[in-house]
């Protein structure tokens, strides 16, 4: 496994395997969860859409949720650790999302509090675009550099989990966003801070 592979993958375990969530933290969570409404609302919702999440974590709890507003979707998430199946409606595929490549192309794609993890955020975004079918849409959250504190504060008091916090390799901002998305091909449609601008969202379309 390369050396650049994230702290949280070298121990082989996803977001949620070893840490039950509360307070503080479930209410970020659920915040990033409701951006991906944008997202579906850009989808006909009279098709059976194919959804995928990278880095869904080990118990694809977003899909889950999806899965049961959306249920003429068909929906896959991929993460280094994940649960065995639960759920006829999600496929879960077990991988390294800096090896990981798709066998298949999908109508959507979602990033939530993934890519602020990986030391080449260049690829991440390469790999949504490869994801995508032509007129795909994908979705990206991701911390703002003012985060920064705040989350290493929180995470010192174990609000937020200390070992996700300290993994973060980047704190990337709107421009930087904005120009990894071009270099991956893919149209910026939507952008806007959320969480008292400590996250941020990217809608995105690949053309």
């Amino acid at each position: 496994m390369s050396a650049k592979v994230s702290q949280v993958q070298q121990r082989h375990s996803s977001y949620g395997q070893e840490r039950t969530f509360r307070g503080l933290e479930k209410f970020a969570i659920e915040r990033r969860l409701s951006r991906a409404h944008n997202l579906m609302a850009m989808l006909d919702p009279d098709k059976q859409n194919t959804v995928l999440e990278l880095g869904c974590g080990f118990f694809a709890n977003n899909l889950k949720i999806l899965s049961e507003q959306y249920p003429q979707f068909a929906f896959t998430g991929v993460d280094i650790a994940v649960t065995e199946k639960s759920n006829e409606k999600i496929d879960l595929v077990a991988a390294d999302l800096q090896t990981w490549q798709p066998k298949a192309s999908y109508d959507a794609v979602l990033s939530l509090a993934v890519i602020e993890h990986l030391t080449e955020p260049d690829q991440h975004f390469a790999l949504i675009s490869a994801c995508l079918s032509s007129g795909g849409f994908a979705g990206l959250t991701t911390p703002t550099p003012e985060a920064h504190r705040a989350l290493s504060f929180f995470a010192a008091l174990s609000i937020f989990d200390k070992a996700e916090i300290s993994d973060h390799k980047a704190y990337l901002t709107e421009t930087g966003l904005r120009q990894l998305a071009s270099q991956a091909g893919l149209e910026v449609i939507e952008y806007e801070r959320f969480s008292l601008g400590f996250n941020q969202w990217m809608l995105l379309r690949k053309n």
